[in-house]
Order: structure tokens, then sequence, then C-alpha cells
């Protein structure tokens, strides 16, 4: 397989702590002295008559999935989504695509094509907005829908284009055909985009579940007749690459999910996506097949179950849905909240009731705790670590453990080689994926006939170009992680980071000393205070007297910058914690000069 040669020349990555669910995160602006150091490779002057493919997002992690088609001077854009943060990035609310690579060519894009409603792919355009508000945003119904309240949460009014299957659309140079998708939301579409230079297929998040609760099955028909006619590159969703098989059909979940409803004695609880659609309609029917009343329970929840009510695509028998003010009047066994949380996070309403924080959710010992959605890879400890709390308060956890659930919203193994074999494209390039995922999907594209050199291993950031039906790597441009943090955008560096996770992890140590630069004489202090440290301040008094010397020693040699003096504190501090205490706490040394003072 082709990664290109890039002139064998390395892009410059460094992967965080942890890894993304499991893969690597690029860091595109850190560098290291390691075996696996890449730079940046300046990509050519664009070549007239091809079109570069430049992917922002998705290669390489699960989460903020853009990319970029390029054809002589004008842009089409392919979803834009957000990341959500780990427990390595605190205080970051989102991560998006880092735009910069098109902020100075916005005039040119001629449209942002949606393929579904999922936040991973939608939830970055209000951000993208912000910079030019009138880009035309193309997609079906429901994806439309959930995107337009989204943007009326950052006061924007979007231009829409709504499509559907099989619609055909010309913008600027490009041709797009829109193609029928089913996946774990309805309203799913891949895209067709031809333009004189070649043609591609981005099929967004795909399965080929035959059995849909909406009965809108994967056009593969249309799929068959694209390819046809000729599809130079398949940028093909490669999430479950690594899984044999085939996804059972939706269909499965509802005998599983009614037995656990007719087994529940007290109150259920379920946690899914605020946008699985399909899910929550599994839910509503057994509720009302059982009798409960069913409580939505979180800002995106109502919001998206609303839209998804209105449009006609989640069917509620009437009085089923009540409100939160409702449910108080309604017998603890005959109710259903309906929650986010299901990958674990703190601030969702699932982990704010398994913590006991939750202002209207008590869990009582018999509840009943439904995890109705797959496991990111990534998020196992915080999963289970919320399974541990509601079991300890009494609670019957029920996840993909221990019953049939939830079903993937991605293609098995089995259903991409079926992708190939229909589609029969010239070259491919996997997307939608950690590393591993992409090398499998990459795998399985060679073994329905692809040449290997077609097949392309990209990274967020390598720019691909496709000239006369071969697509190859030409080099890369810079792809930040783009930190939202509150009202910030983008202004929260990866060194403010570092310092988050050190006060959040090691503690805080500041220590304070006033020196004479004139005598070259500590004059009082060093004053140590501790913050979030096990040990007592008492124990550092062991410091004082090498923390004195250093600085006395660099006073005669000719130091009197107090910033310079503070720096020589901070060292001999942090070398003395890291030697005899096995830690590095943030430390923030303070030097006053009363010489200085003398003087103003």
């Amino acid at each position: 397989m082709a990664t290109e040669k890039k002139n064998n020349s390395k892009r410059n990555t460094r992967n965080s702590r942890g890894g993304r669910r499991g893969g690597q995160r690029r860091n595109p602006n850190a560098a290291q002295n390691t075996s696996t150091e890449k730079r940046l490779v300046t990509p050519p002057k664009y070549r007239k008559g091809s079109m570069r493919i430049t992917p922002l997002g998705g290669l390489g992690e699960i989460g903020r999935n853009m990319n970029v088609i390029e054809y002589n001077g004008h842009l089409l854009l392919i979803d834009c989504g957000v990341l959500f943060p780990e427990e390595e990035q605190p205080g970051v609310d989102l991560i998006l695509p880092d735009f910069n690579y098109i902020k100075d060519r916005l005039d040119k894009v001629e449209a942002l094509v949606l393929t579904h409603g999922h936040e991973d792919h939608i939830g970055g355009v209000p951000y993208l907005l912000k910079l030019r508000p009138d880009i035309p945003l193309i997609g079906s119904k429901l994806t439309l829908g959930f995107v337009d309240a989204k943007c009326k949460e950052h006061h924007i009014n979007p231009t829409k284009v709504q499509v559907e299957g099989r619609d055909k659309l010309k913008v600027g140079p490009f041709n797009l055909e829109f193609v029928t998708v089913t996946h774990s939301i309805p309203d799913a579409l891949a895209v067709f985009v031809q333009t004189p230079a070649g043609s591609l297929i981005d099929t967004g998040d795909i399965k080929l579940d035959q059995l849909p609760l909406d009965h809108k099955i994967t056009d593969l028909v249309e799929f068959g007749k694209l390819g046809e006619r000729g599809v130079d590159l398949l940028m093909m969703d490669s999430t479950n690459a690594e899984v044999p098989g085939f996804v059972k059909p939706e269909t499965s979940i509802g005998p599983a999910l009614d037995r656990v409803f007719a087994e529940a004695s007290r109150k259920i609880i379920v946690a899914s996506f605020s946008s699985h659609v399909h899910r929550v309609q599994q839910v509503v029917d057994a509720a009302h097949k059982y009798g409960r009343k069913v409580v939505f329970v979180g800002r995106s929840m109502v919001r998206n179950m609303g839209i998804a009510s209105d449009l006609g695509y989640l069917h509620i028998p009437e009085d089923t849905v009540i409100d939160m003010k409702q449910a108080d009047d309604v017998q603890d066994d005959k109710l259903v909240f309906m929650c986010t949380g299901s990958q674990g996070e703190p601030m969702a309403a699932l982990g704010r009731i398994a913590d006991g924080n939750h202002p209207y959710i008590k869990i009582n010992e018999f509840d009943t705790v439904i995890l109705a959605s797959s496991l990111i890879p990534g998020n196992e400890h915080g999963v289970y670590k919320v399974i541990n709390k509601l079991v300890q308060l009494g609670a019957r956890v029920v996840n993909r453990d221990n019953a049939a659930v939830h079903v993937s919203g991605h293609c098995n193994e089995g259903e991409l080689l079926y992708m190939y074999n229909i589609v029969k494209p010239k070259c491919a390039m996997p997307i939608h994926g950690e590393n591993r995922h992409l090398v499998a999907n990459g795998l399985l594209a060679v073994k329905t006939g692809v040449d290997p050199q077609n097949v392309v291993l990209a990274e967020d950031g390598d720019v691909v170009d496709l000239y006369h039906g071969q697509a190859a790597i030409v080099g890369s441009v810079p792809c930040n992680y783009v930190y939202v943090d509150g009202d910030s955008v983008g202004e929260l560096t990866d060194e403010e980071l570092e310092k988050r996770r050190i006060l959040g992890t090691e503690g805080f140590v500041s220590s304070f000393v006033v020196v004479d630069t004139e005598t070259s004489e500590v004059v009082s202090g060093p004053k140590i205070y501790l913050n979030a440290v096990a040990e007592d301040e008492s124990e550092f008094e062991q410091v004082h007297s090498q923390i004195v010397e250093n600085l006395e020693d660099a006073m005669i040699r000719g130091t009197k910058n107090t910033h310079q003096l503070q720096q020589i504190m901070r060292r001999t501090l942090g070398s003395w914690v890291s030697r005899k205490l096995h830690r590095r706490p943030m430390i923030v040394p303070v030097v006053a000069d009363i010489a200085q003072d003398v003087e103003n």
C-alpha cells in the first residue's frame, strides 16, 4: 500500500498522552527527537487539471471529520465535525478541525456537504460559518434540521440546500450525486463528486443493514451504477474494518430491549447518543408496550428528539413522552428516563446520576440502567467507572457485555468487501478511523483487486492529488488541534494544557524569596506554599539552603534579572521535588528584589 514517498521525509507529529480512543493523536506543532519524528513536506503548487483532497480530521482518530476537495481553485468541503476531549485535555469543551488551510480561501468554497447529523460530522459547522456565514450547507432533511438548531444557538441563520438519495446537484465545477446509506441515524448520505479531473465517493458513515427501522437500506444499486461509470477514488468508512463478518440489523435489538423491560421492577434509565433516533424509537416503543412514560433528559436529547419528531423521523405514541416536572406524579415503576452519557462522560446525565449529583434522578435499589450505545475505543475506563458506581448504588446495569442492546452503525469486514467489489474503484483512501482501522481497510481494498500502489494511507493534513486516475500523497499541511474552551476558540495552547494536566495530577508549589541584588544576598525566604500536594511544607525545609545557595551564587556571577533568578529557583525546586518525592507539580517561583524597589 502506498503512503507515497513524500521525498522519503517524515512529517512532524507527536502522539498525545494516552492516544485518542486507542489510536494516536497527532500534534503537528510539537517536535520530538524520536525515530517516529516527521516533518511537514510542503505540497507542490496545485497542478491544473487535478483534483486535490486534503483531510483536516478523521484520519487517525474517531472524530472531527472534514475533507477538502479542490479543483482549479474551487473548494468543496465534506463534513465539519468535532472531536471530544479526553482526561488529558482538562477544561476543553470541543476540538475543531484546523481551518487555517482554507481560511484565506473561504470565498472559493462552493458548498459544505454534510453526510449525516452526528456531532463528529456536523459539530464544527457553526465555528466555520462564523468565518463565512453564507457557505451553502447541503444535506438531508434531518441533518439540516440538527445543524439549523445548532447554528441558531450561535445566532447564525445558515443557507441550506436539502437533498436526498439519487438527487444530483452542480456546485461550481463539482457535479454531486447523493446515495442513501444506512447508519445509526436516519437520513445518512454518501456523496459522489465528479470533476473533469476525475471522480470520488465519500461514503460518510455507512453499514449495509438489510432490515433498518426506517426501511431505507443502503442503495447498492446506485453504488453499482456509479461503479459501472467508473470511480477513481473510494473514500470508505474504516471504523469496523478489523471486525469480521457483518453487522447485525437494528431490528435485532428489539427483542433484547423487550426482555429487559419485561424484567424491570422499578424505573429504567437508558443512555444513548442524543442523535440516535433509531435507538430512541425502540425505547419509546418498548415503553409504550409496557405502559411506561418516557422522559427525555438533557438539552441535546430534548432538542434532537423534538426535531426528529417534528420532521417525522421519530414516532411517539400519544401521551407516552412527558417532561421532567410531570415525572414526579408518575409511579417509579412506570418511568423510563432517556439520557446521554453512554460513553462515561462525567458531566453527561448518566455520569451525574451515578455520582448522585443529578437534581431530579436518583438511583434506588433494583432500578435498571441500559447503556444502549457502542463503546468507543479509549472510553472503557470511564464507562466501567460509571457502571461500578451504578451497581454500588443497587442498580442492575445492562450493556453490551451481558445483552444485545446495541449494534454498530459501521460496516464490518464483510460489508466493506461487498462495497469494494460493487464500486470497483481504481484507488482507495480509507477514512474515518484510527491508524489500525485505516490499515485494515486498505488491506481489504487490496484483497478485492485494488492495486496496492493505489491504496493511499493518509493522515490528517496530508495532501492527496488525483491525476489521470492515480492518487498520491504529495505533501502535508499543518493540521493542529483547535481547542474550544468556553468562549475561547483556538487560544488555548498545548503548553497551557500541559500546565492544567500537571495542576490536576501533580499539585501546585509556590516559592517566594526576597533578594538584594546589590549585595547578592537572599534577604528573606524562601517561603514555600503547597496546594494539592500530599507532603507537609516542613519537608521542603531540606531544599531551602540549596535554593539560597544557588540564588546567591547566580547573583555573585552577575545575574541581576529577577526573571532569570526565578528560573533558577524553579529548576532547583523542581529537581529536588522530582528526586525526593518522585512527582512534578506545577512550580510558581516569585523573586522580589529590594534593590530595584529602592531605585524605583
